[in-house]
């Protein structure tokens, strides 16, 4: 636990985004870590610290830290991982590296990991858990966050996700997924993991991420200290006096689809039927598109099912994405909440929509920060004009340090309230500033 004391006056809570364009991993990590510290006027309590894909062929990612680790003081407390893009203060990248960097007296912060998150989801959660409350046990403060990166789902090889055969579908639903899982693909079981989490530590405020690639979901990484880990939880959880500001929005809107899951399988995670039909014929049928209509499913997928998530009537609150065909079943990111479900859309407009109900009353002088962890399909559904997105933020929080992330899939949650694992959100984390503060 890295513990600091209030020296008797009025204390201040300062924050730092740096960011770096270069290739070379190592350099990279330099410049990424002397540009966030050395606008601060003290070591950092703890470090966020995110990057693209790009640093693994490009000297590699444990280069990529030693970079880090040649600037930033010796055991800072540092978590973070791989994303398909970002947005800060500076622009809006898919290419580079970033990071936050905060300080502040009154805070105590301890960092978790958990292993075989893909086979073992729920003890990888409680290992996490476990580590950060060992060491915070002795805090006072009252308030506290919690922030995760789980590693996302993976496949072995492209075009795993769309196997149109029946019967090569079914052997891949049924066996090939089982056998994969405990080698690290698949599913990244995010849900199960935060289930897990938040019964742990049903006192924090919660948010978090799962760390892909550029988006095909091969491979991911996550940083905690020195360490690079994968299919791993890192969190960092912090405790302090300064109240949490935790604000969270769904960027859909509902159709009048709506369909009953009426077969399942993998727990939850392969639809099989669909009001007691082929789940593929009947996700089609939602579309309009018959059987032989469809052309190409991987077309139909990227190009259409990826912008038309579903929800659950019976928990509004769980969002989830069509993720893979299997034959005639269909697969979502995280298990079912519920047997009726309701087909919702997004577009660019709810993404602008989505910032300005979030910050519609914001007030810039009593945040010194913004931490926000946004979905990756937003990033995609605007592609070469995402400096929209940046425009939009830069209208409420230009003037203070803002950092968002794109990760696959989202988690929030709120202090004994159930923790919701989604896609399709956009969830922004601050601390309010003392009565004082400059």
């Amino acid at each position: 636990m890295q513990k600091s004391m209030n020296n008797g006056s009025e204390s201040k809570l300062e924050a730092s985004i740096g960011f770096s364009r270069k290739w070379d991993a190592r350099e990279a990590g330099r410049e990424v870590a002397e540009s966030t510290i050395k606008k601060l006027s003290q070591p950092p309590n703890f470090i966020l610290l995110f990057s693209t894909i790009h640093y693994k062929d490009h000297g590699g990612f444990k280069e990529f830290l030693n970079g880090v680790w040649d600037v930033i003081p010796k055991g800072t407390p540092l978590i973070g991982g791989t994303i398909a893009g970002f947005v800060n203060n500076f622009g809006c990248y898919t290419r580079g590296a970033t990071a936050l960097a905060i300080c502040y007296p009154n805070m105590d912060v301890a960092i978790g990991v958990g292993k075989h998150t893909k086979m073992l989801p729920k003890e990888a959660a409680i290992k996490c858990a476990q580590m950060i409350k060992n060491q915070l046990k002795k805090s006072s403060y009252e308030n506290k966050f919690l922030i995760n990166i789980i590693s996302a789902a993976k496949v072995p090889f492209s075009g795993l996700n769309i196997v149109k055969q029946k019967y090569l579908g079914w052997l891949f639903s049924n066996i090939i997924i089982r056998i994969i899982s405990p080698l690290g693909y698949a599913w990244g079981k995010e849900d199960e993991i935060i289930d897990e989490l938040v019964s742990c530590l049903p006192d924090y405020y919660i948010t978090g991420g799962s760390s892909v690639d550029s988006g095909h979901i091969s491979e991911n990484y996550q940083f905690i200290g020195k360490k690079v880990v994968t299919n791993s939880i890192v969190a960092i959880g912090c405790h302090t006096d300064l109240d949490i500001s935790l604000e969270s929005n769904i960027g859909v809107h509902e159709t009048d689809k709506k369909f009953e899951i009426t077969r399942s399988k993998y727990n939850g995670r392969i639809i099989t039927k669909v009001n007691k039909k082929s789940a593929k014929e009947q996700i089609l049928k939602q579309f309009g598109l018959a059987e032989g209509q469809f052309g190409d499913l991987g077309l139909f997928y990227y190009r259409t099912a990826f912008y038309f998530p579903i929800t659950y009537e019976e928990n509004r609150e769980y969002i989830s994405g069509i993720t893979a065909f299997f034959g005639n079943d269909v697969a979502l990111g995280t298990k079912i909440r519920g047997k009726n479900v309701r087909l919702l859309y997004t577009t660019g407009k709810e993404v602008i929509d989505l910032i300005n109900d979030t910050f519609h009353d914001f007030n810039k002088n009593q945040f010194p920060f913004m931490f926000i962890f946004s979905s990756l399909i937003f990033m995609n559904t605007f592609g070469s004009k995402t400096h929209i997105i940046k425009e939009e933020l830069d209208k409420y929080l230009k003037e203070i340090p803002y950092l968002m992330v794109c990760p696959l899939y989202e988690n929030i949650g709120f202090p004994n309230k159930k923790v919701a694992t989604r896609a399709y959100s956009f969830n922004a984390l601050s601390l309010k500033r003392r009565t004082g503060n400059n």
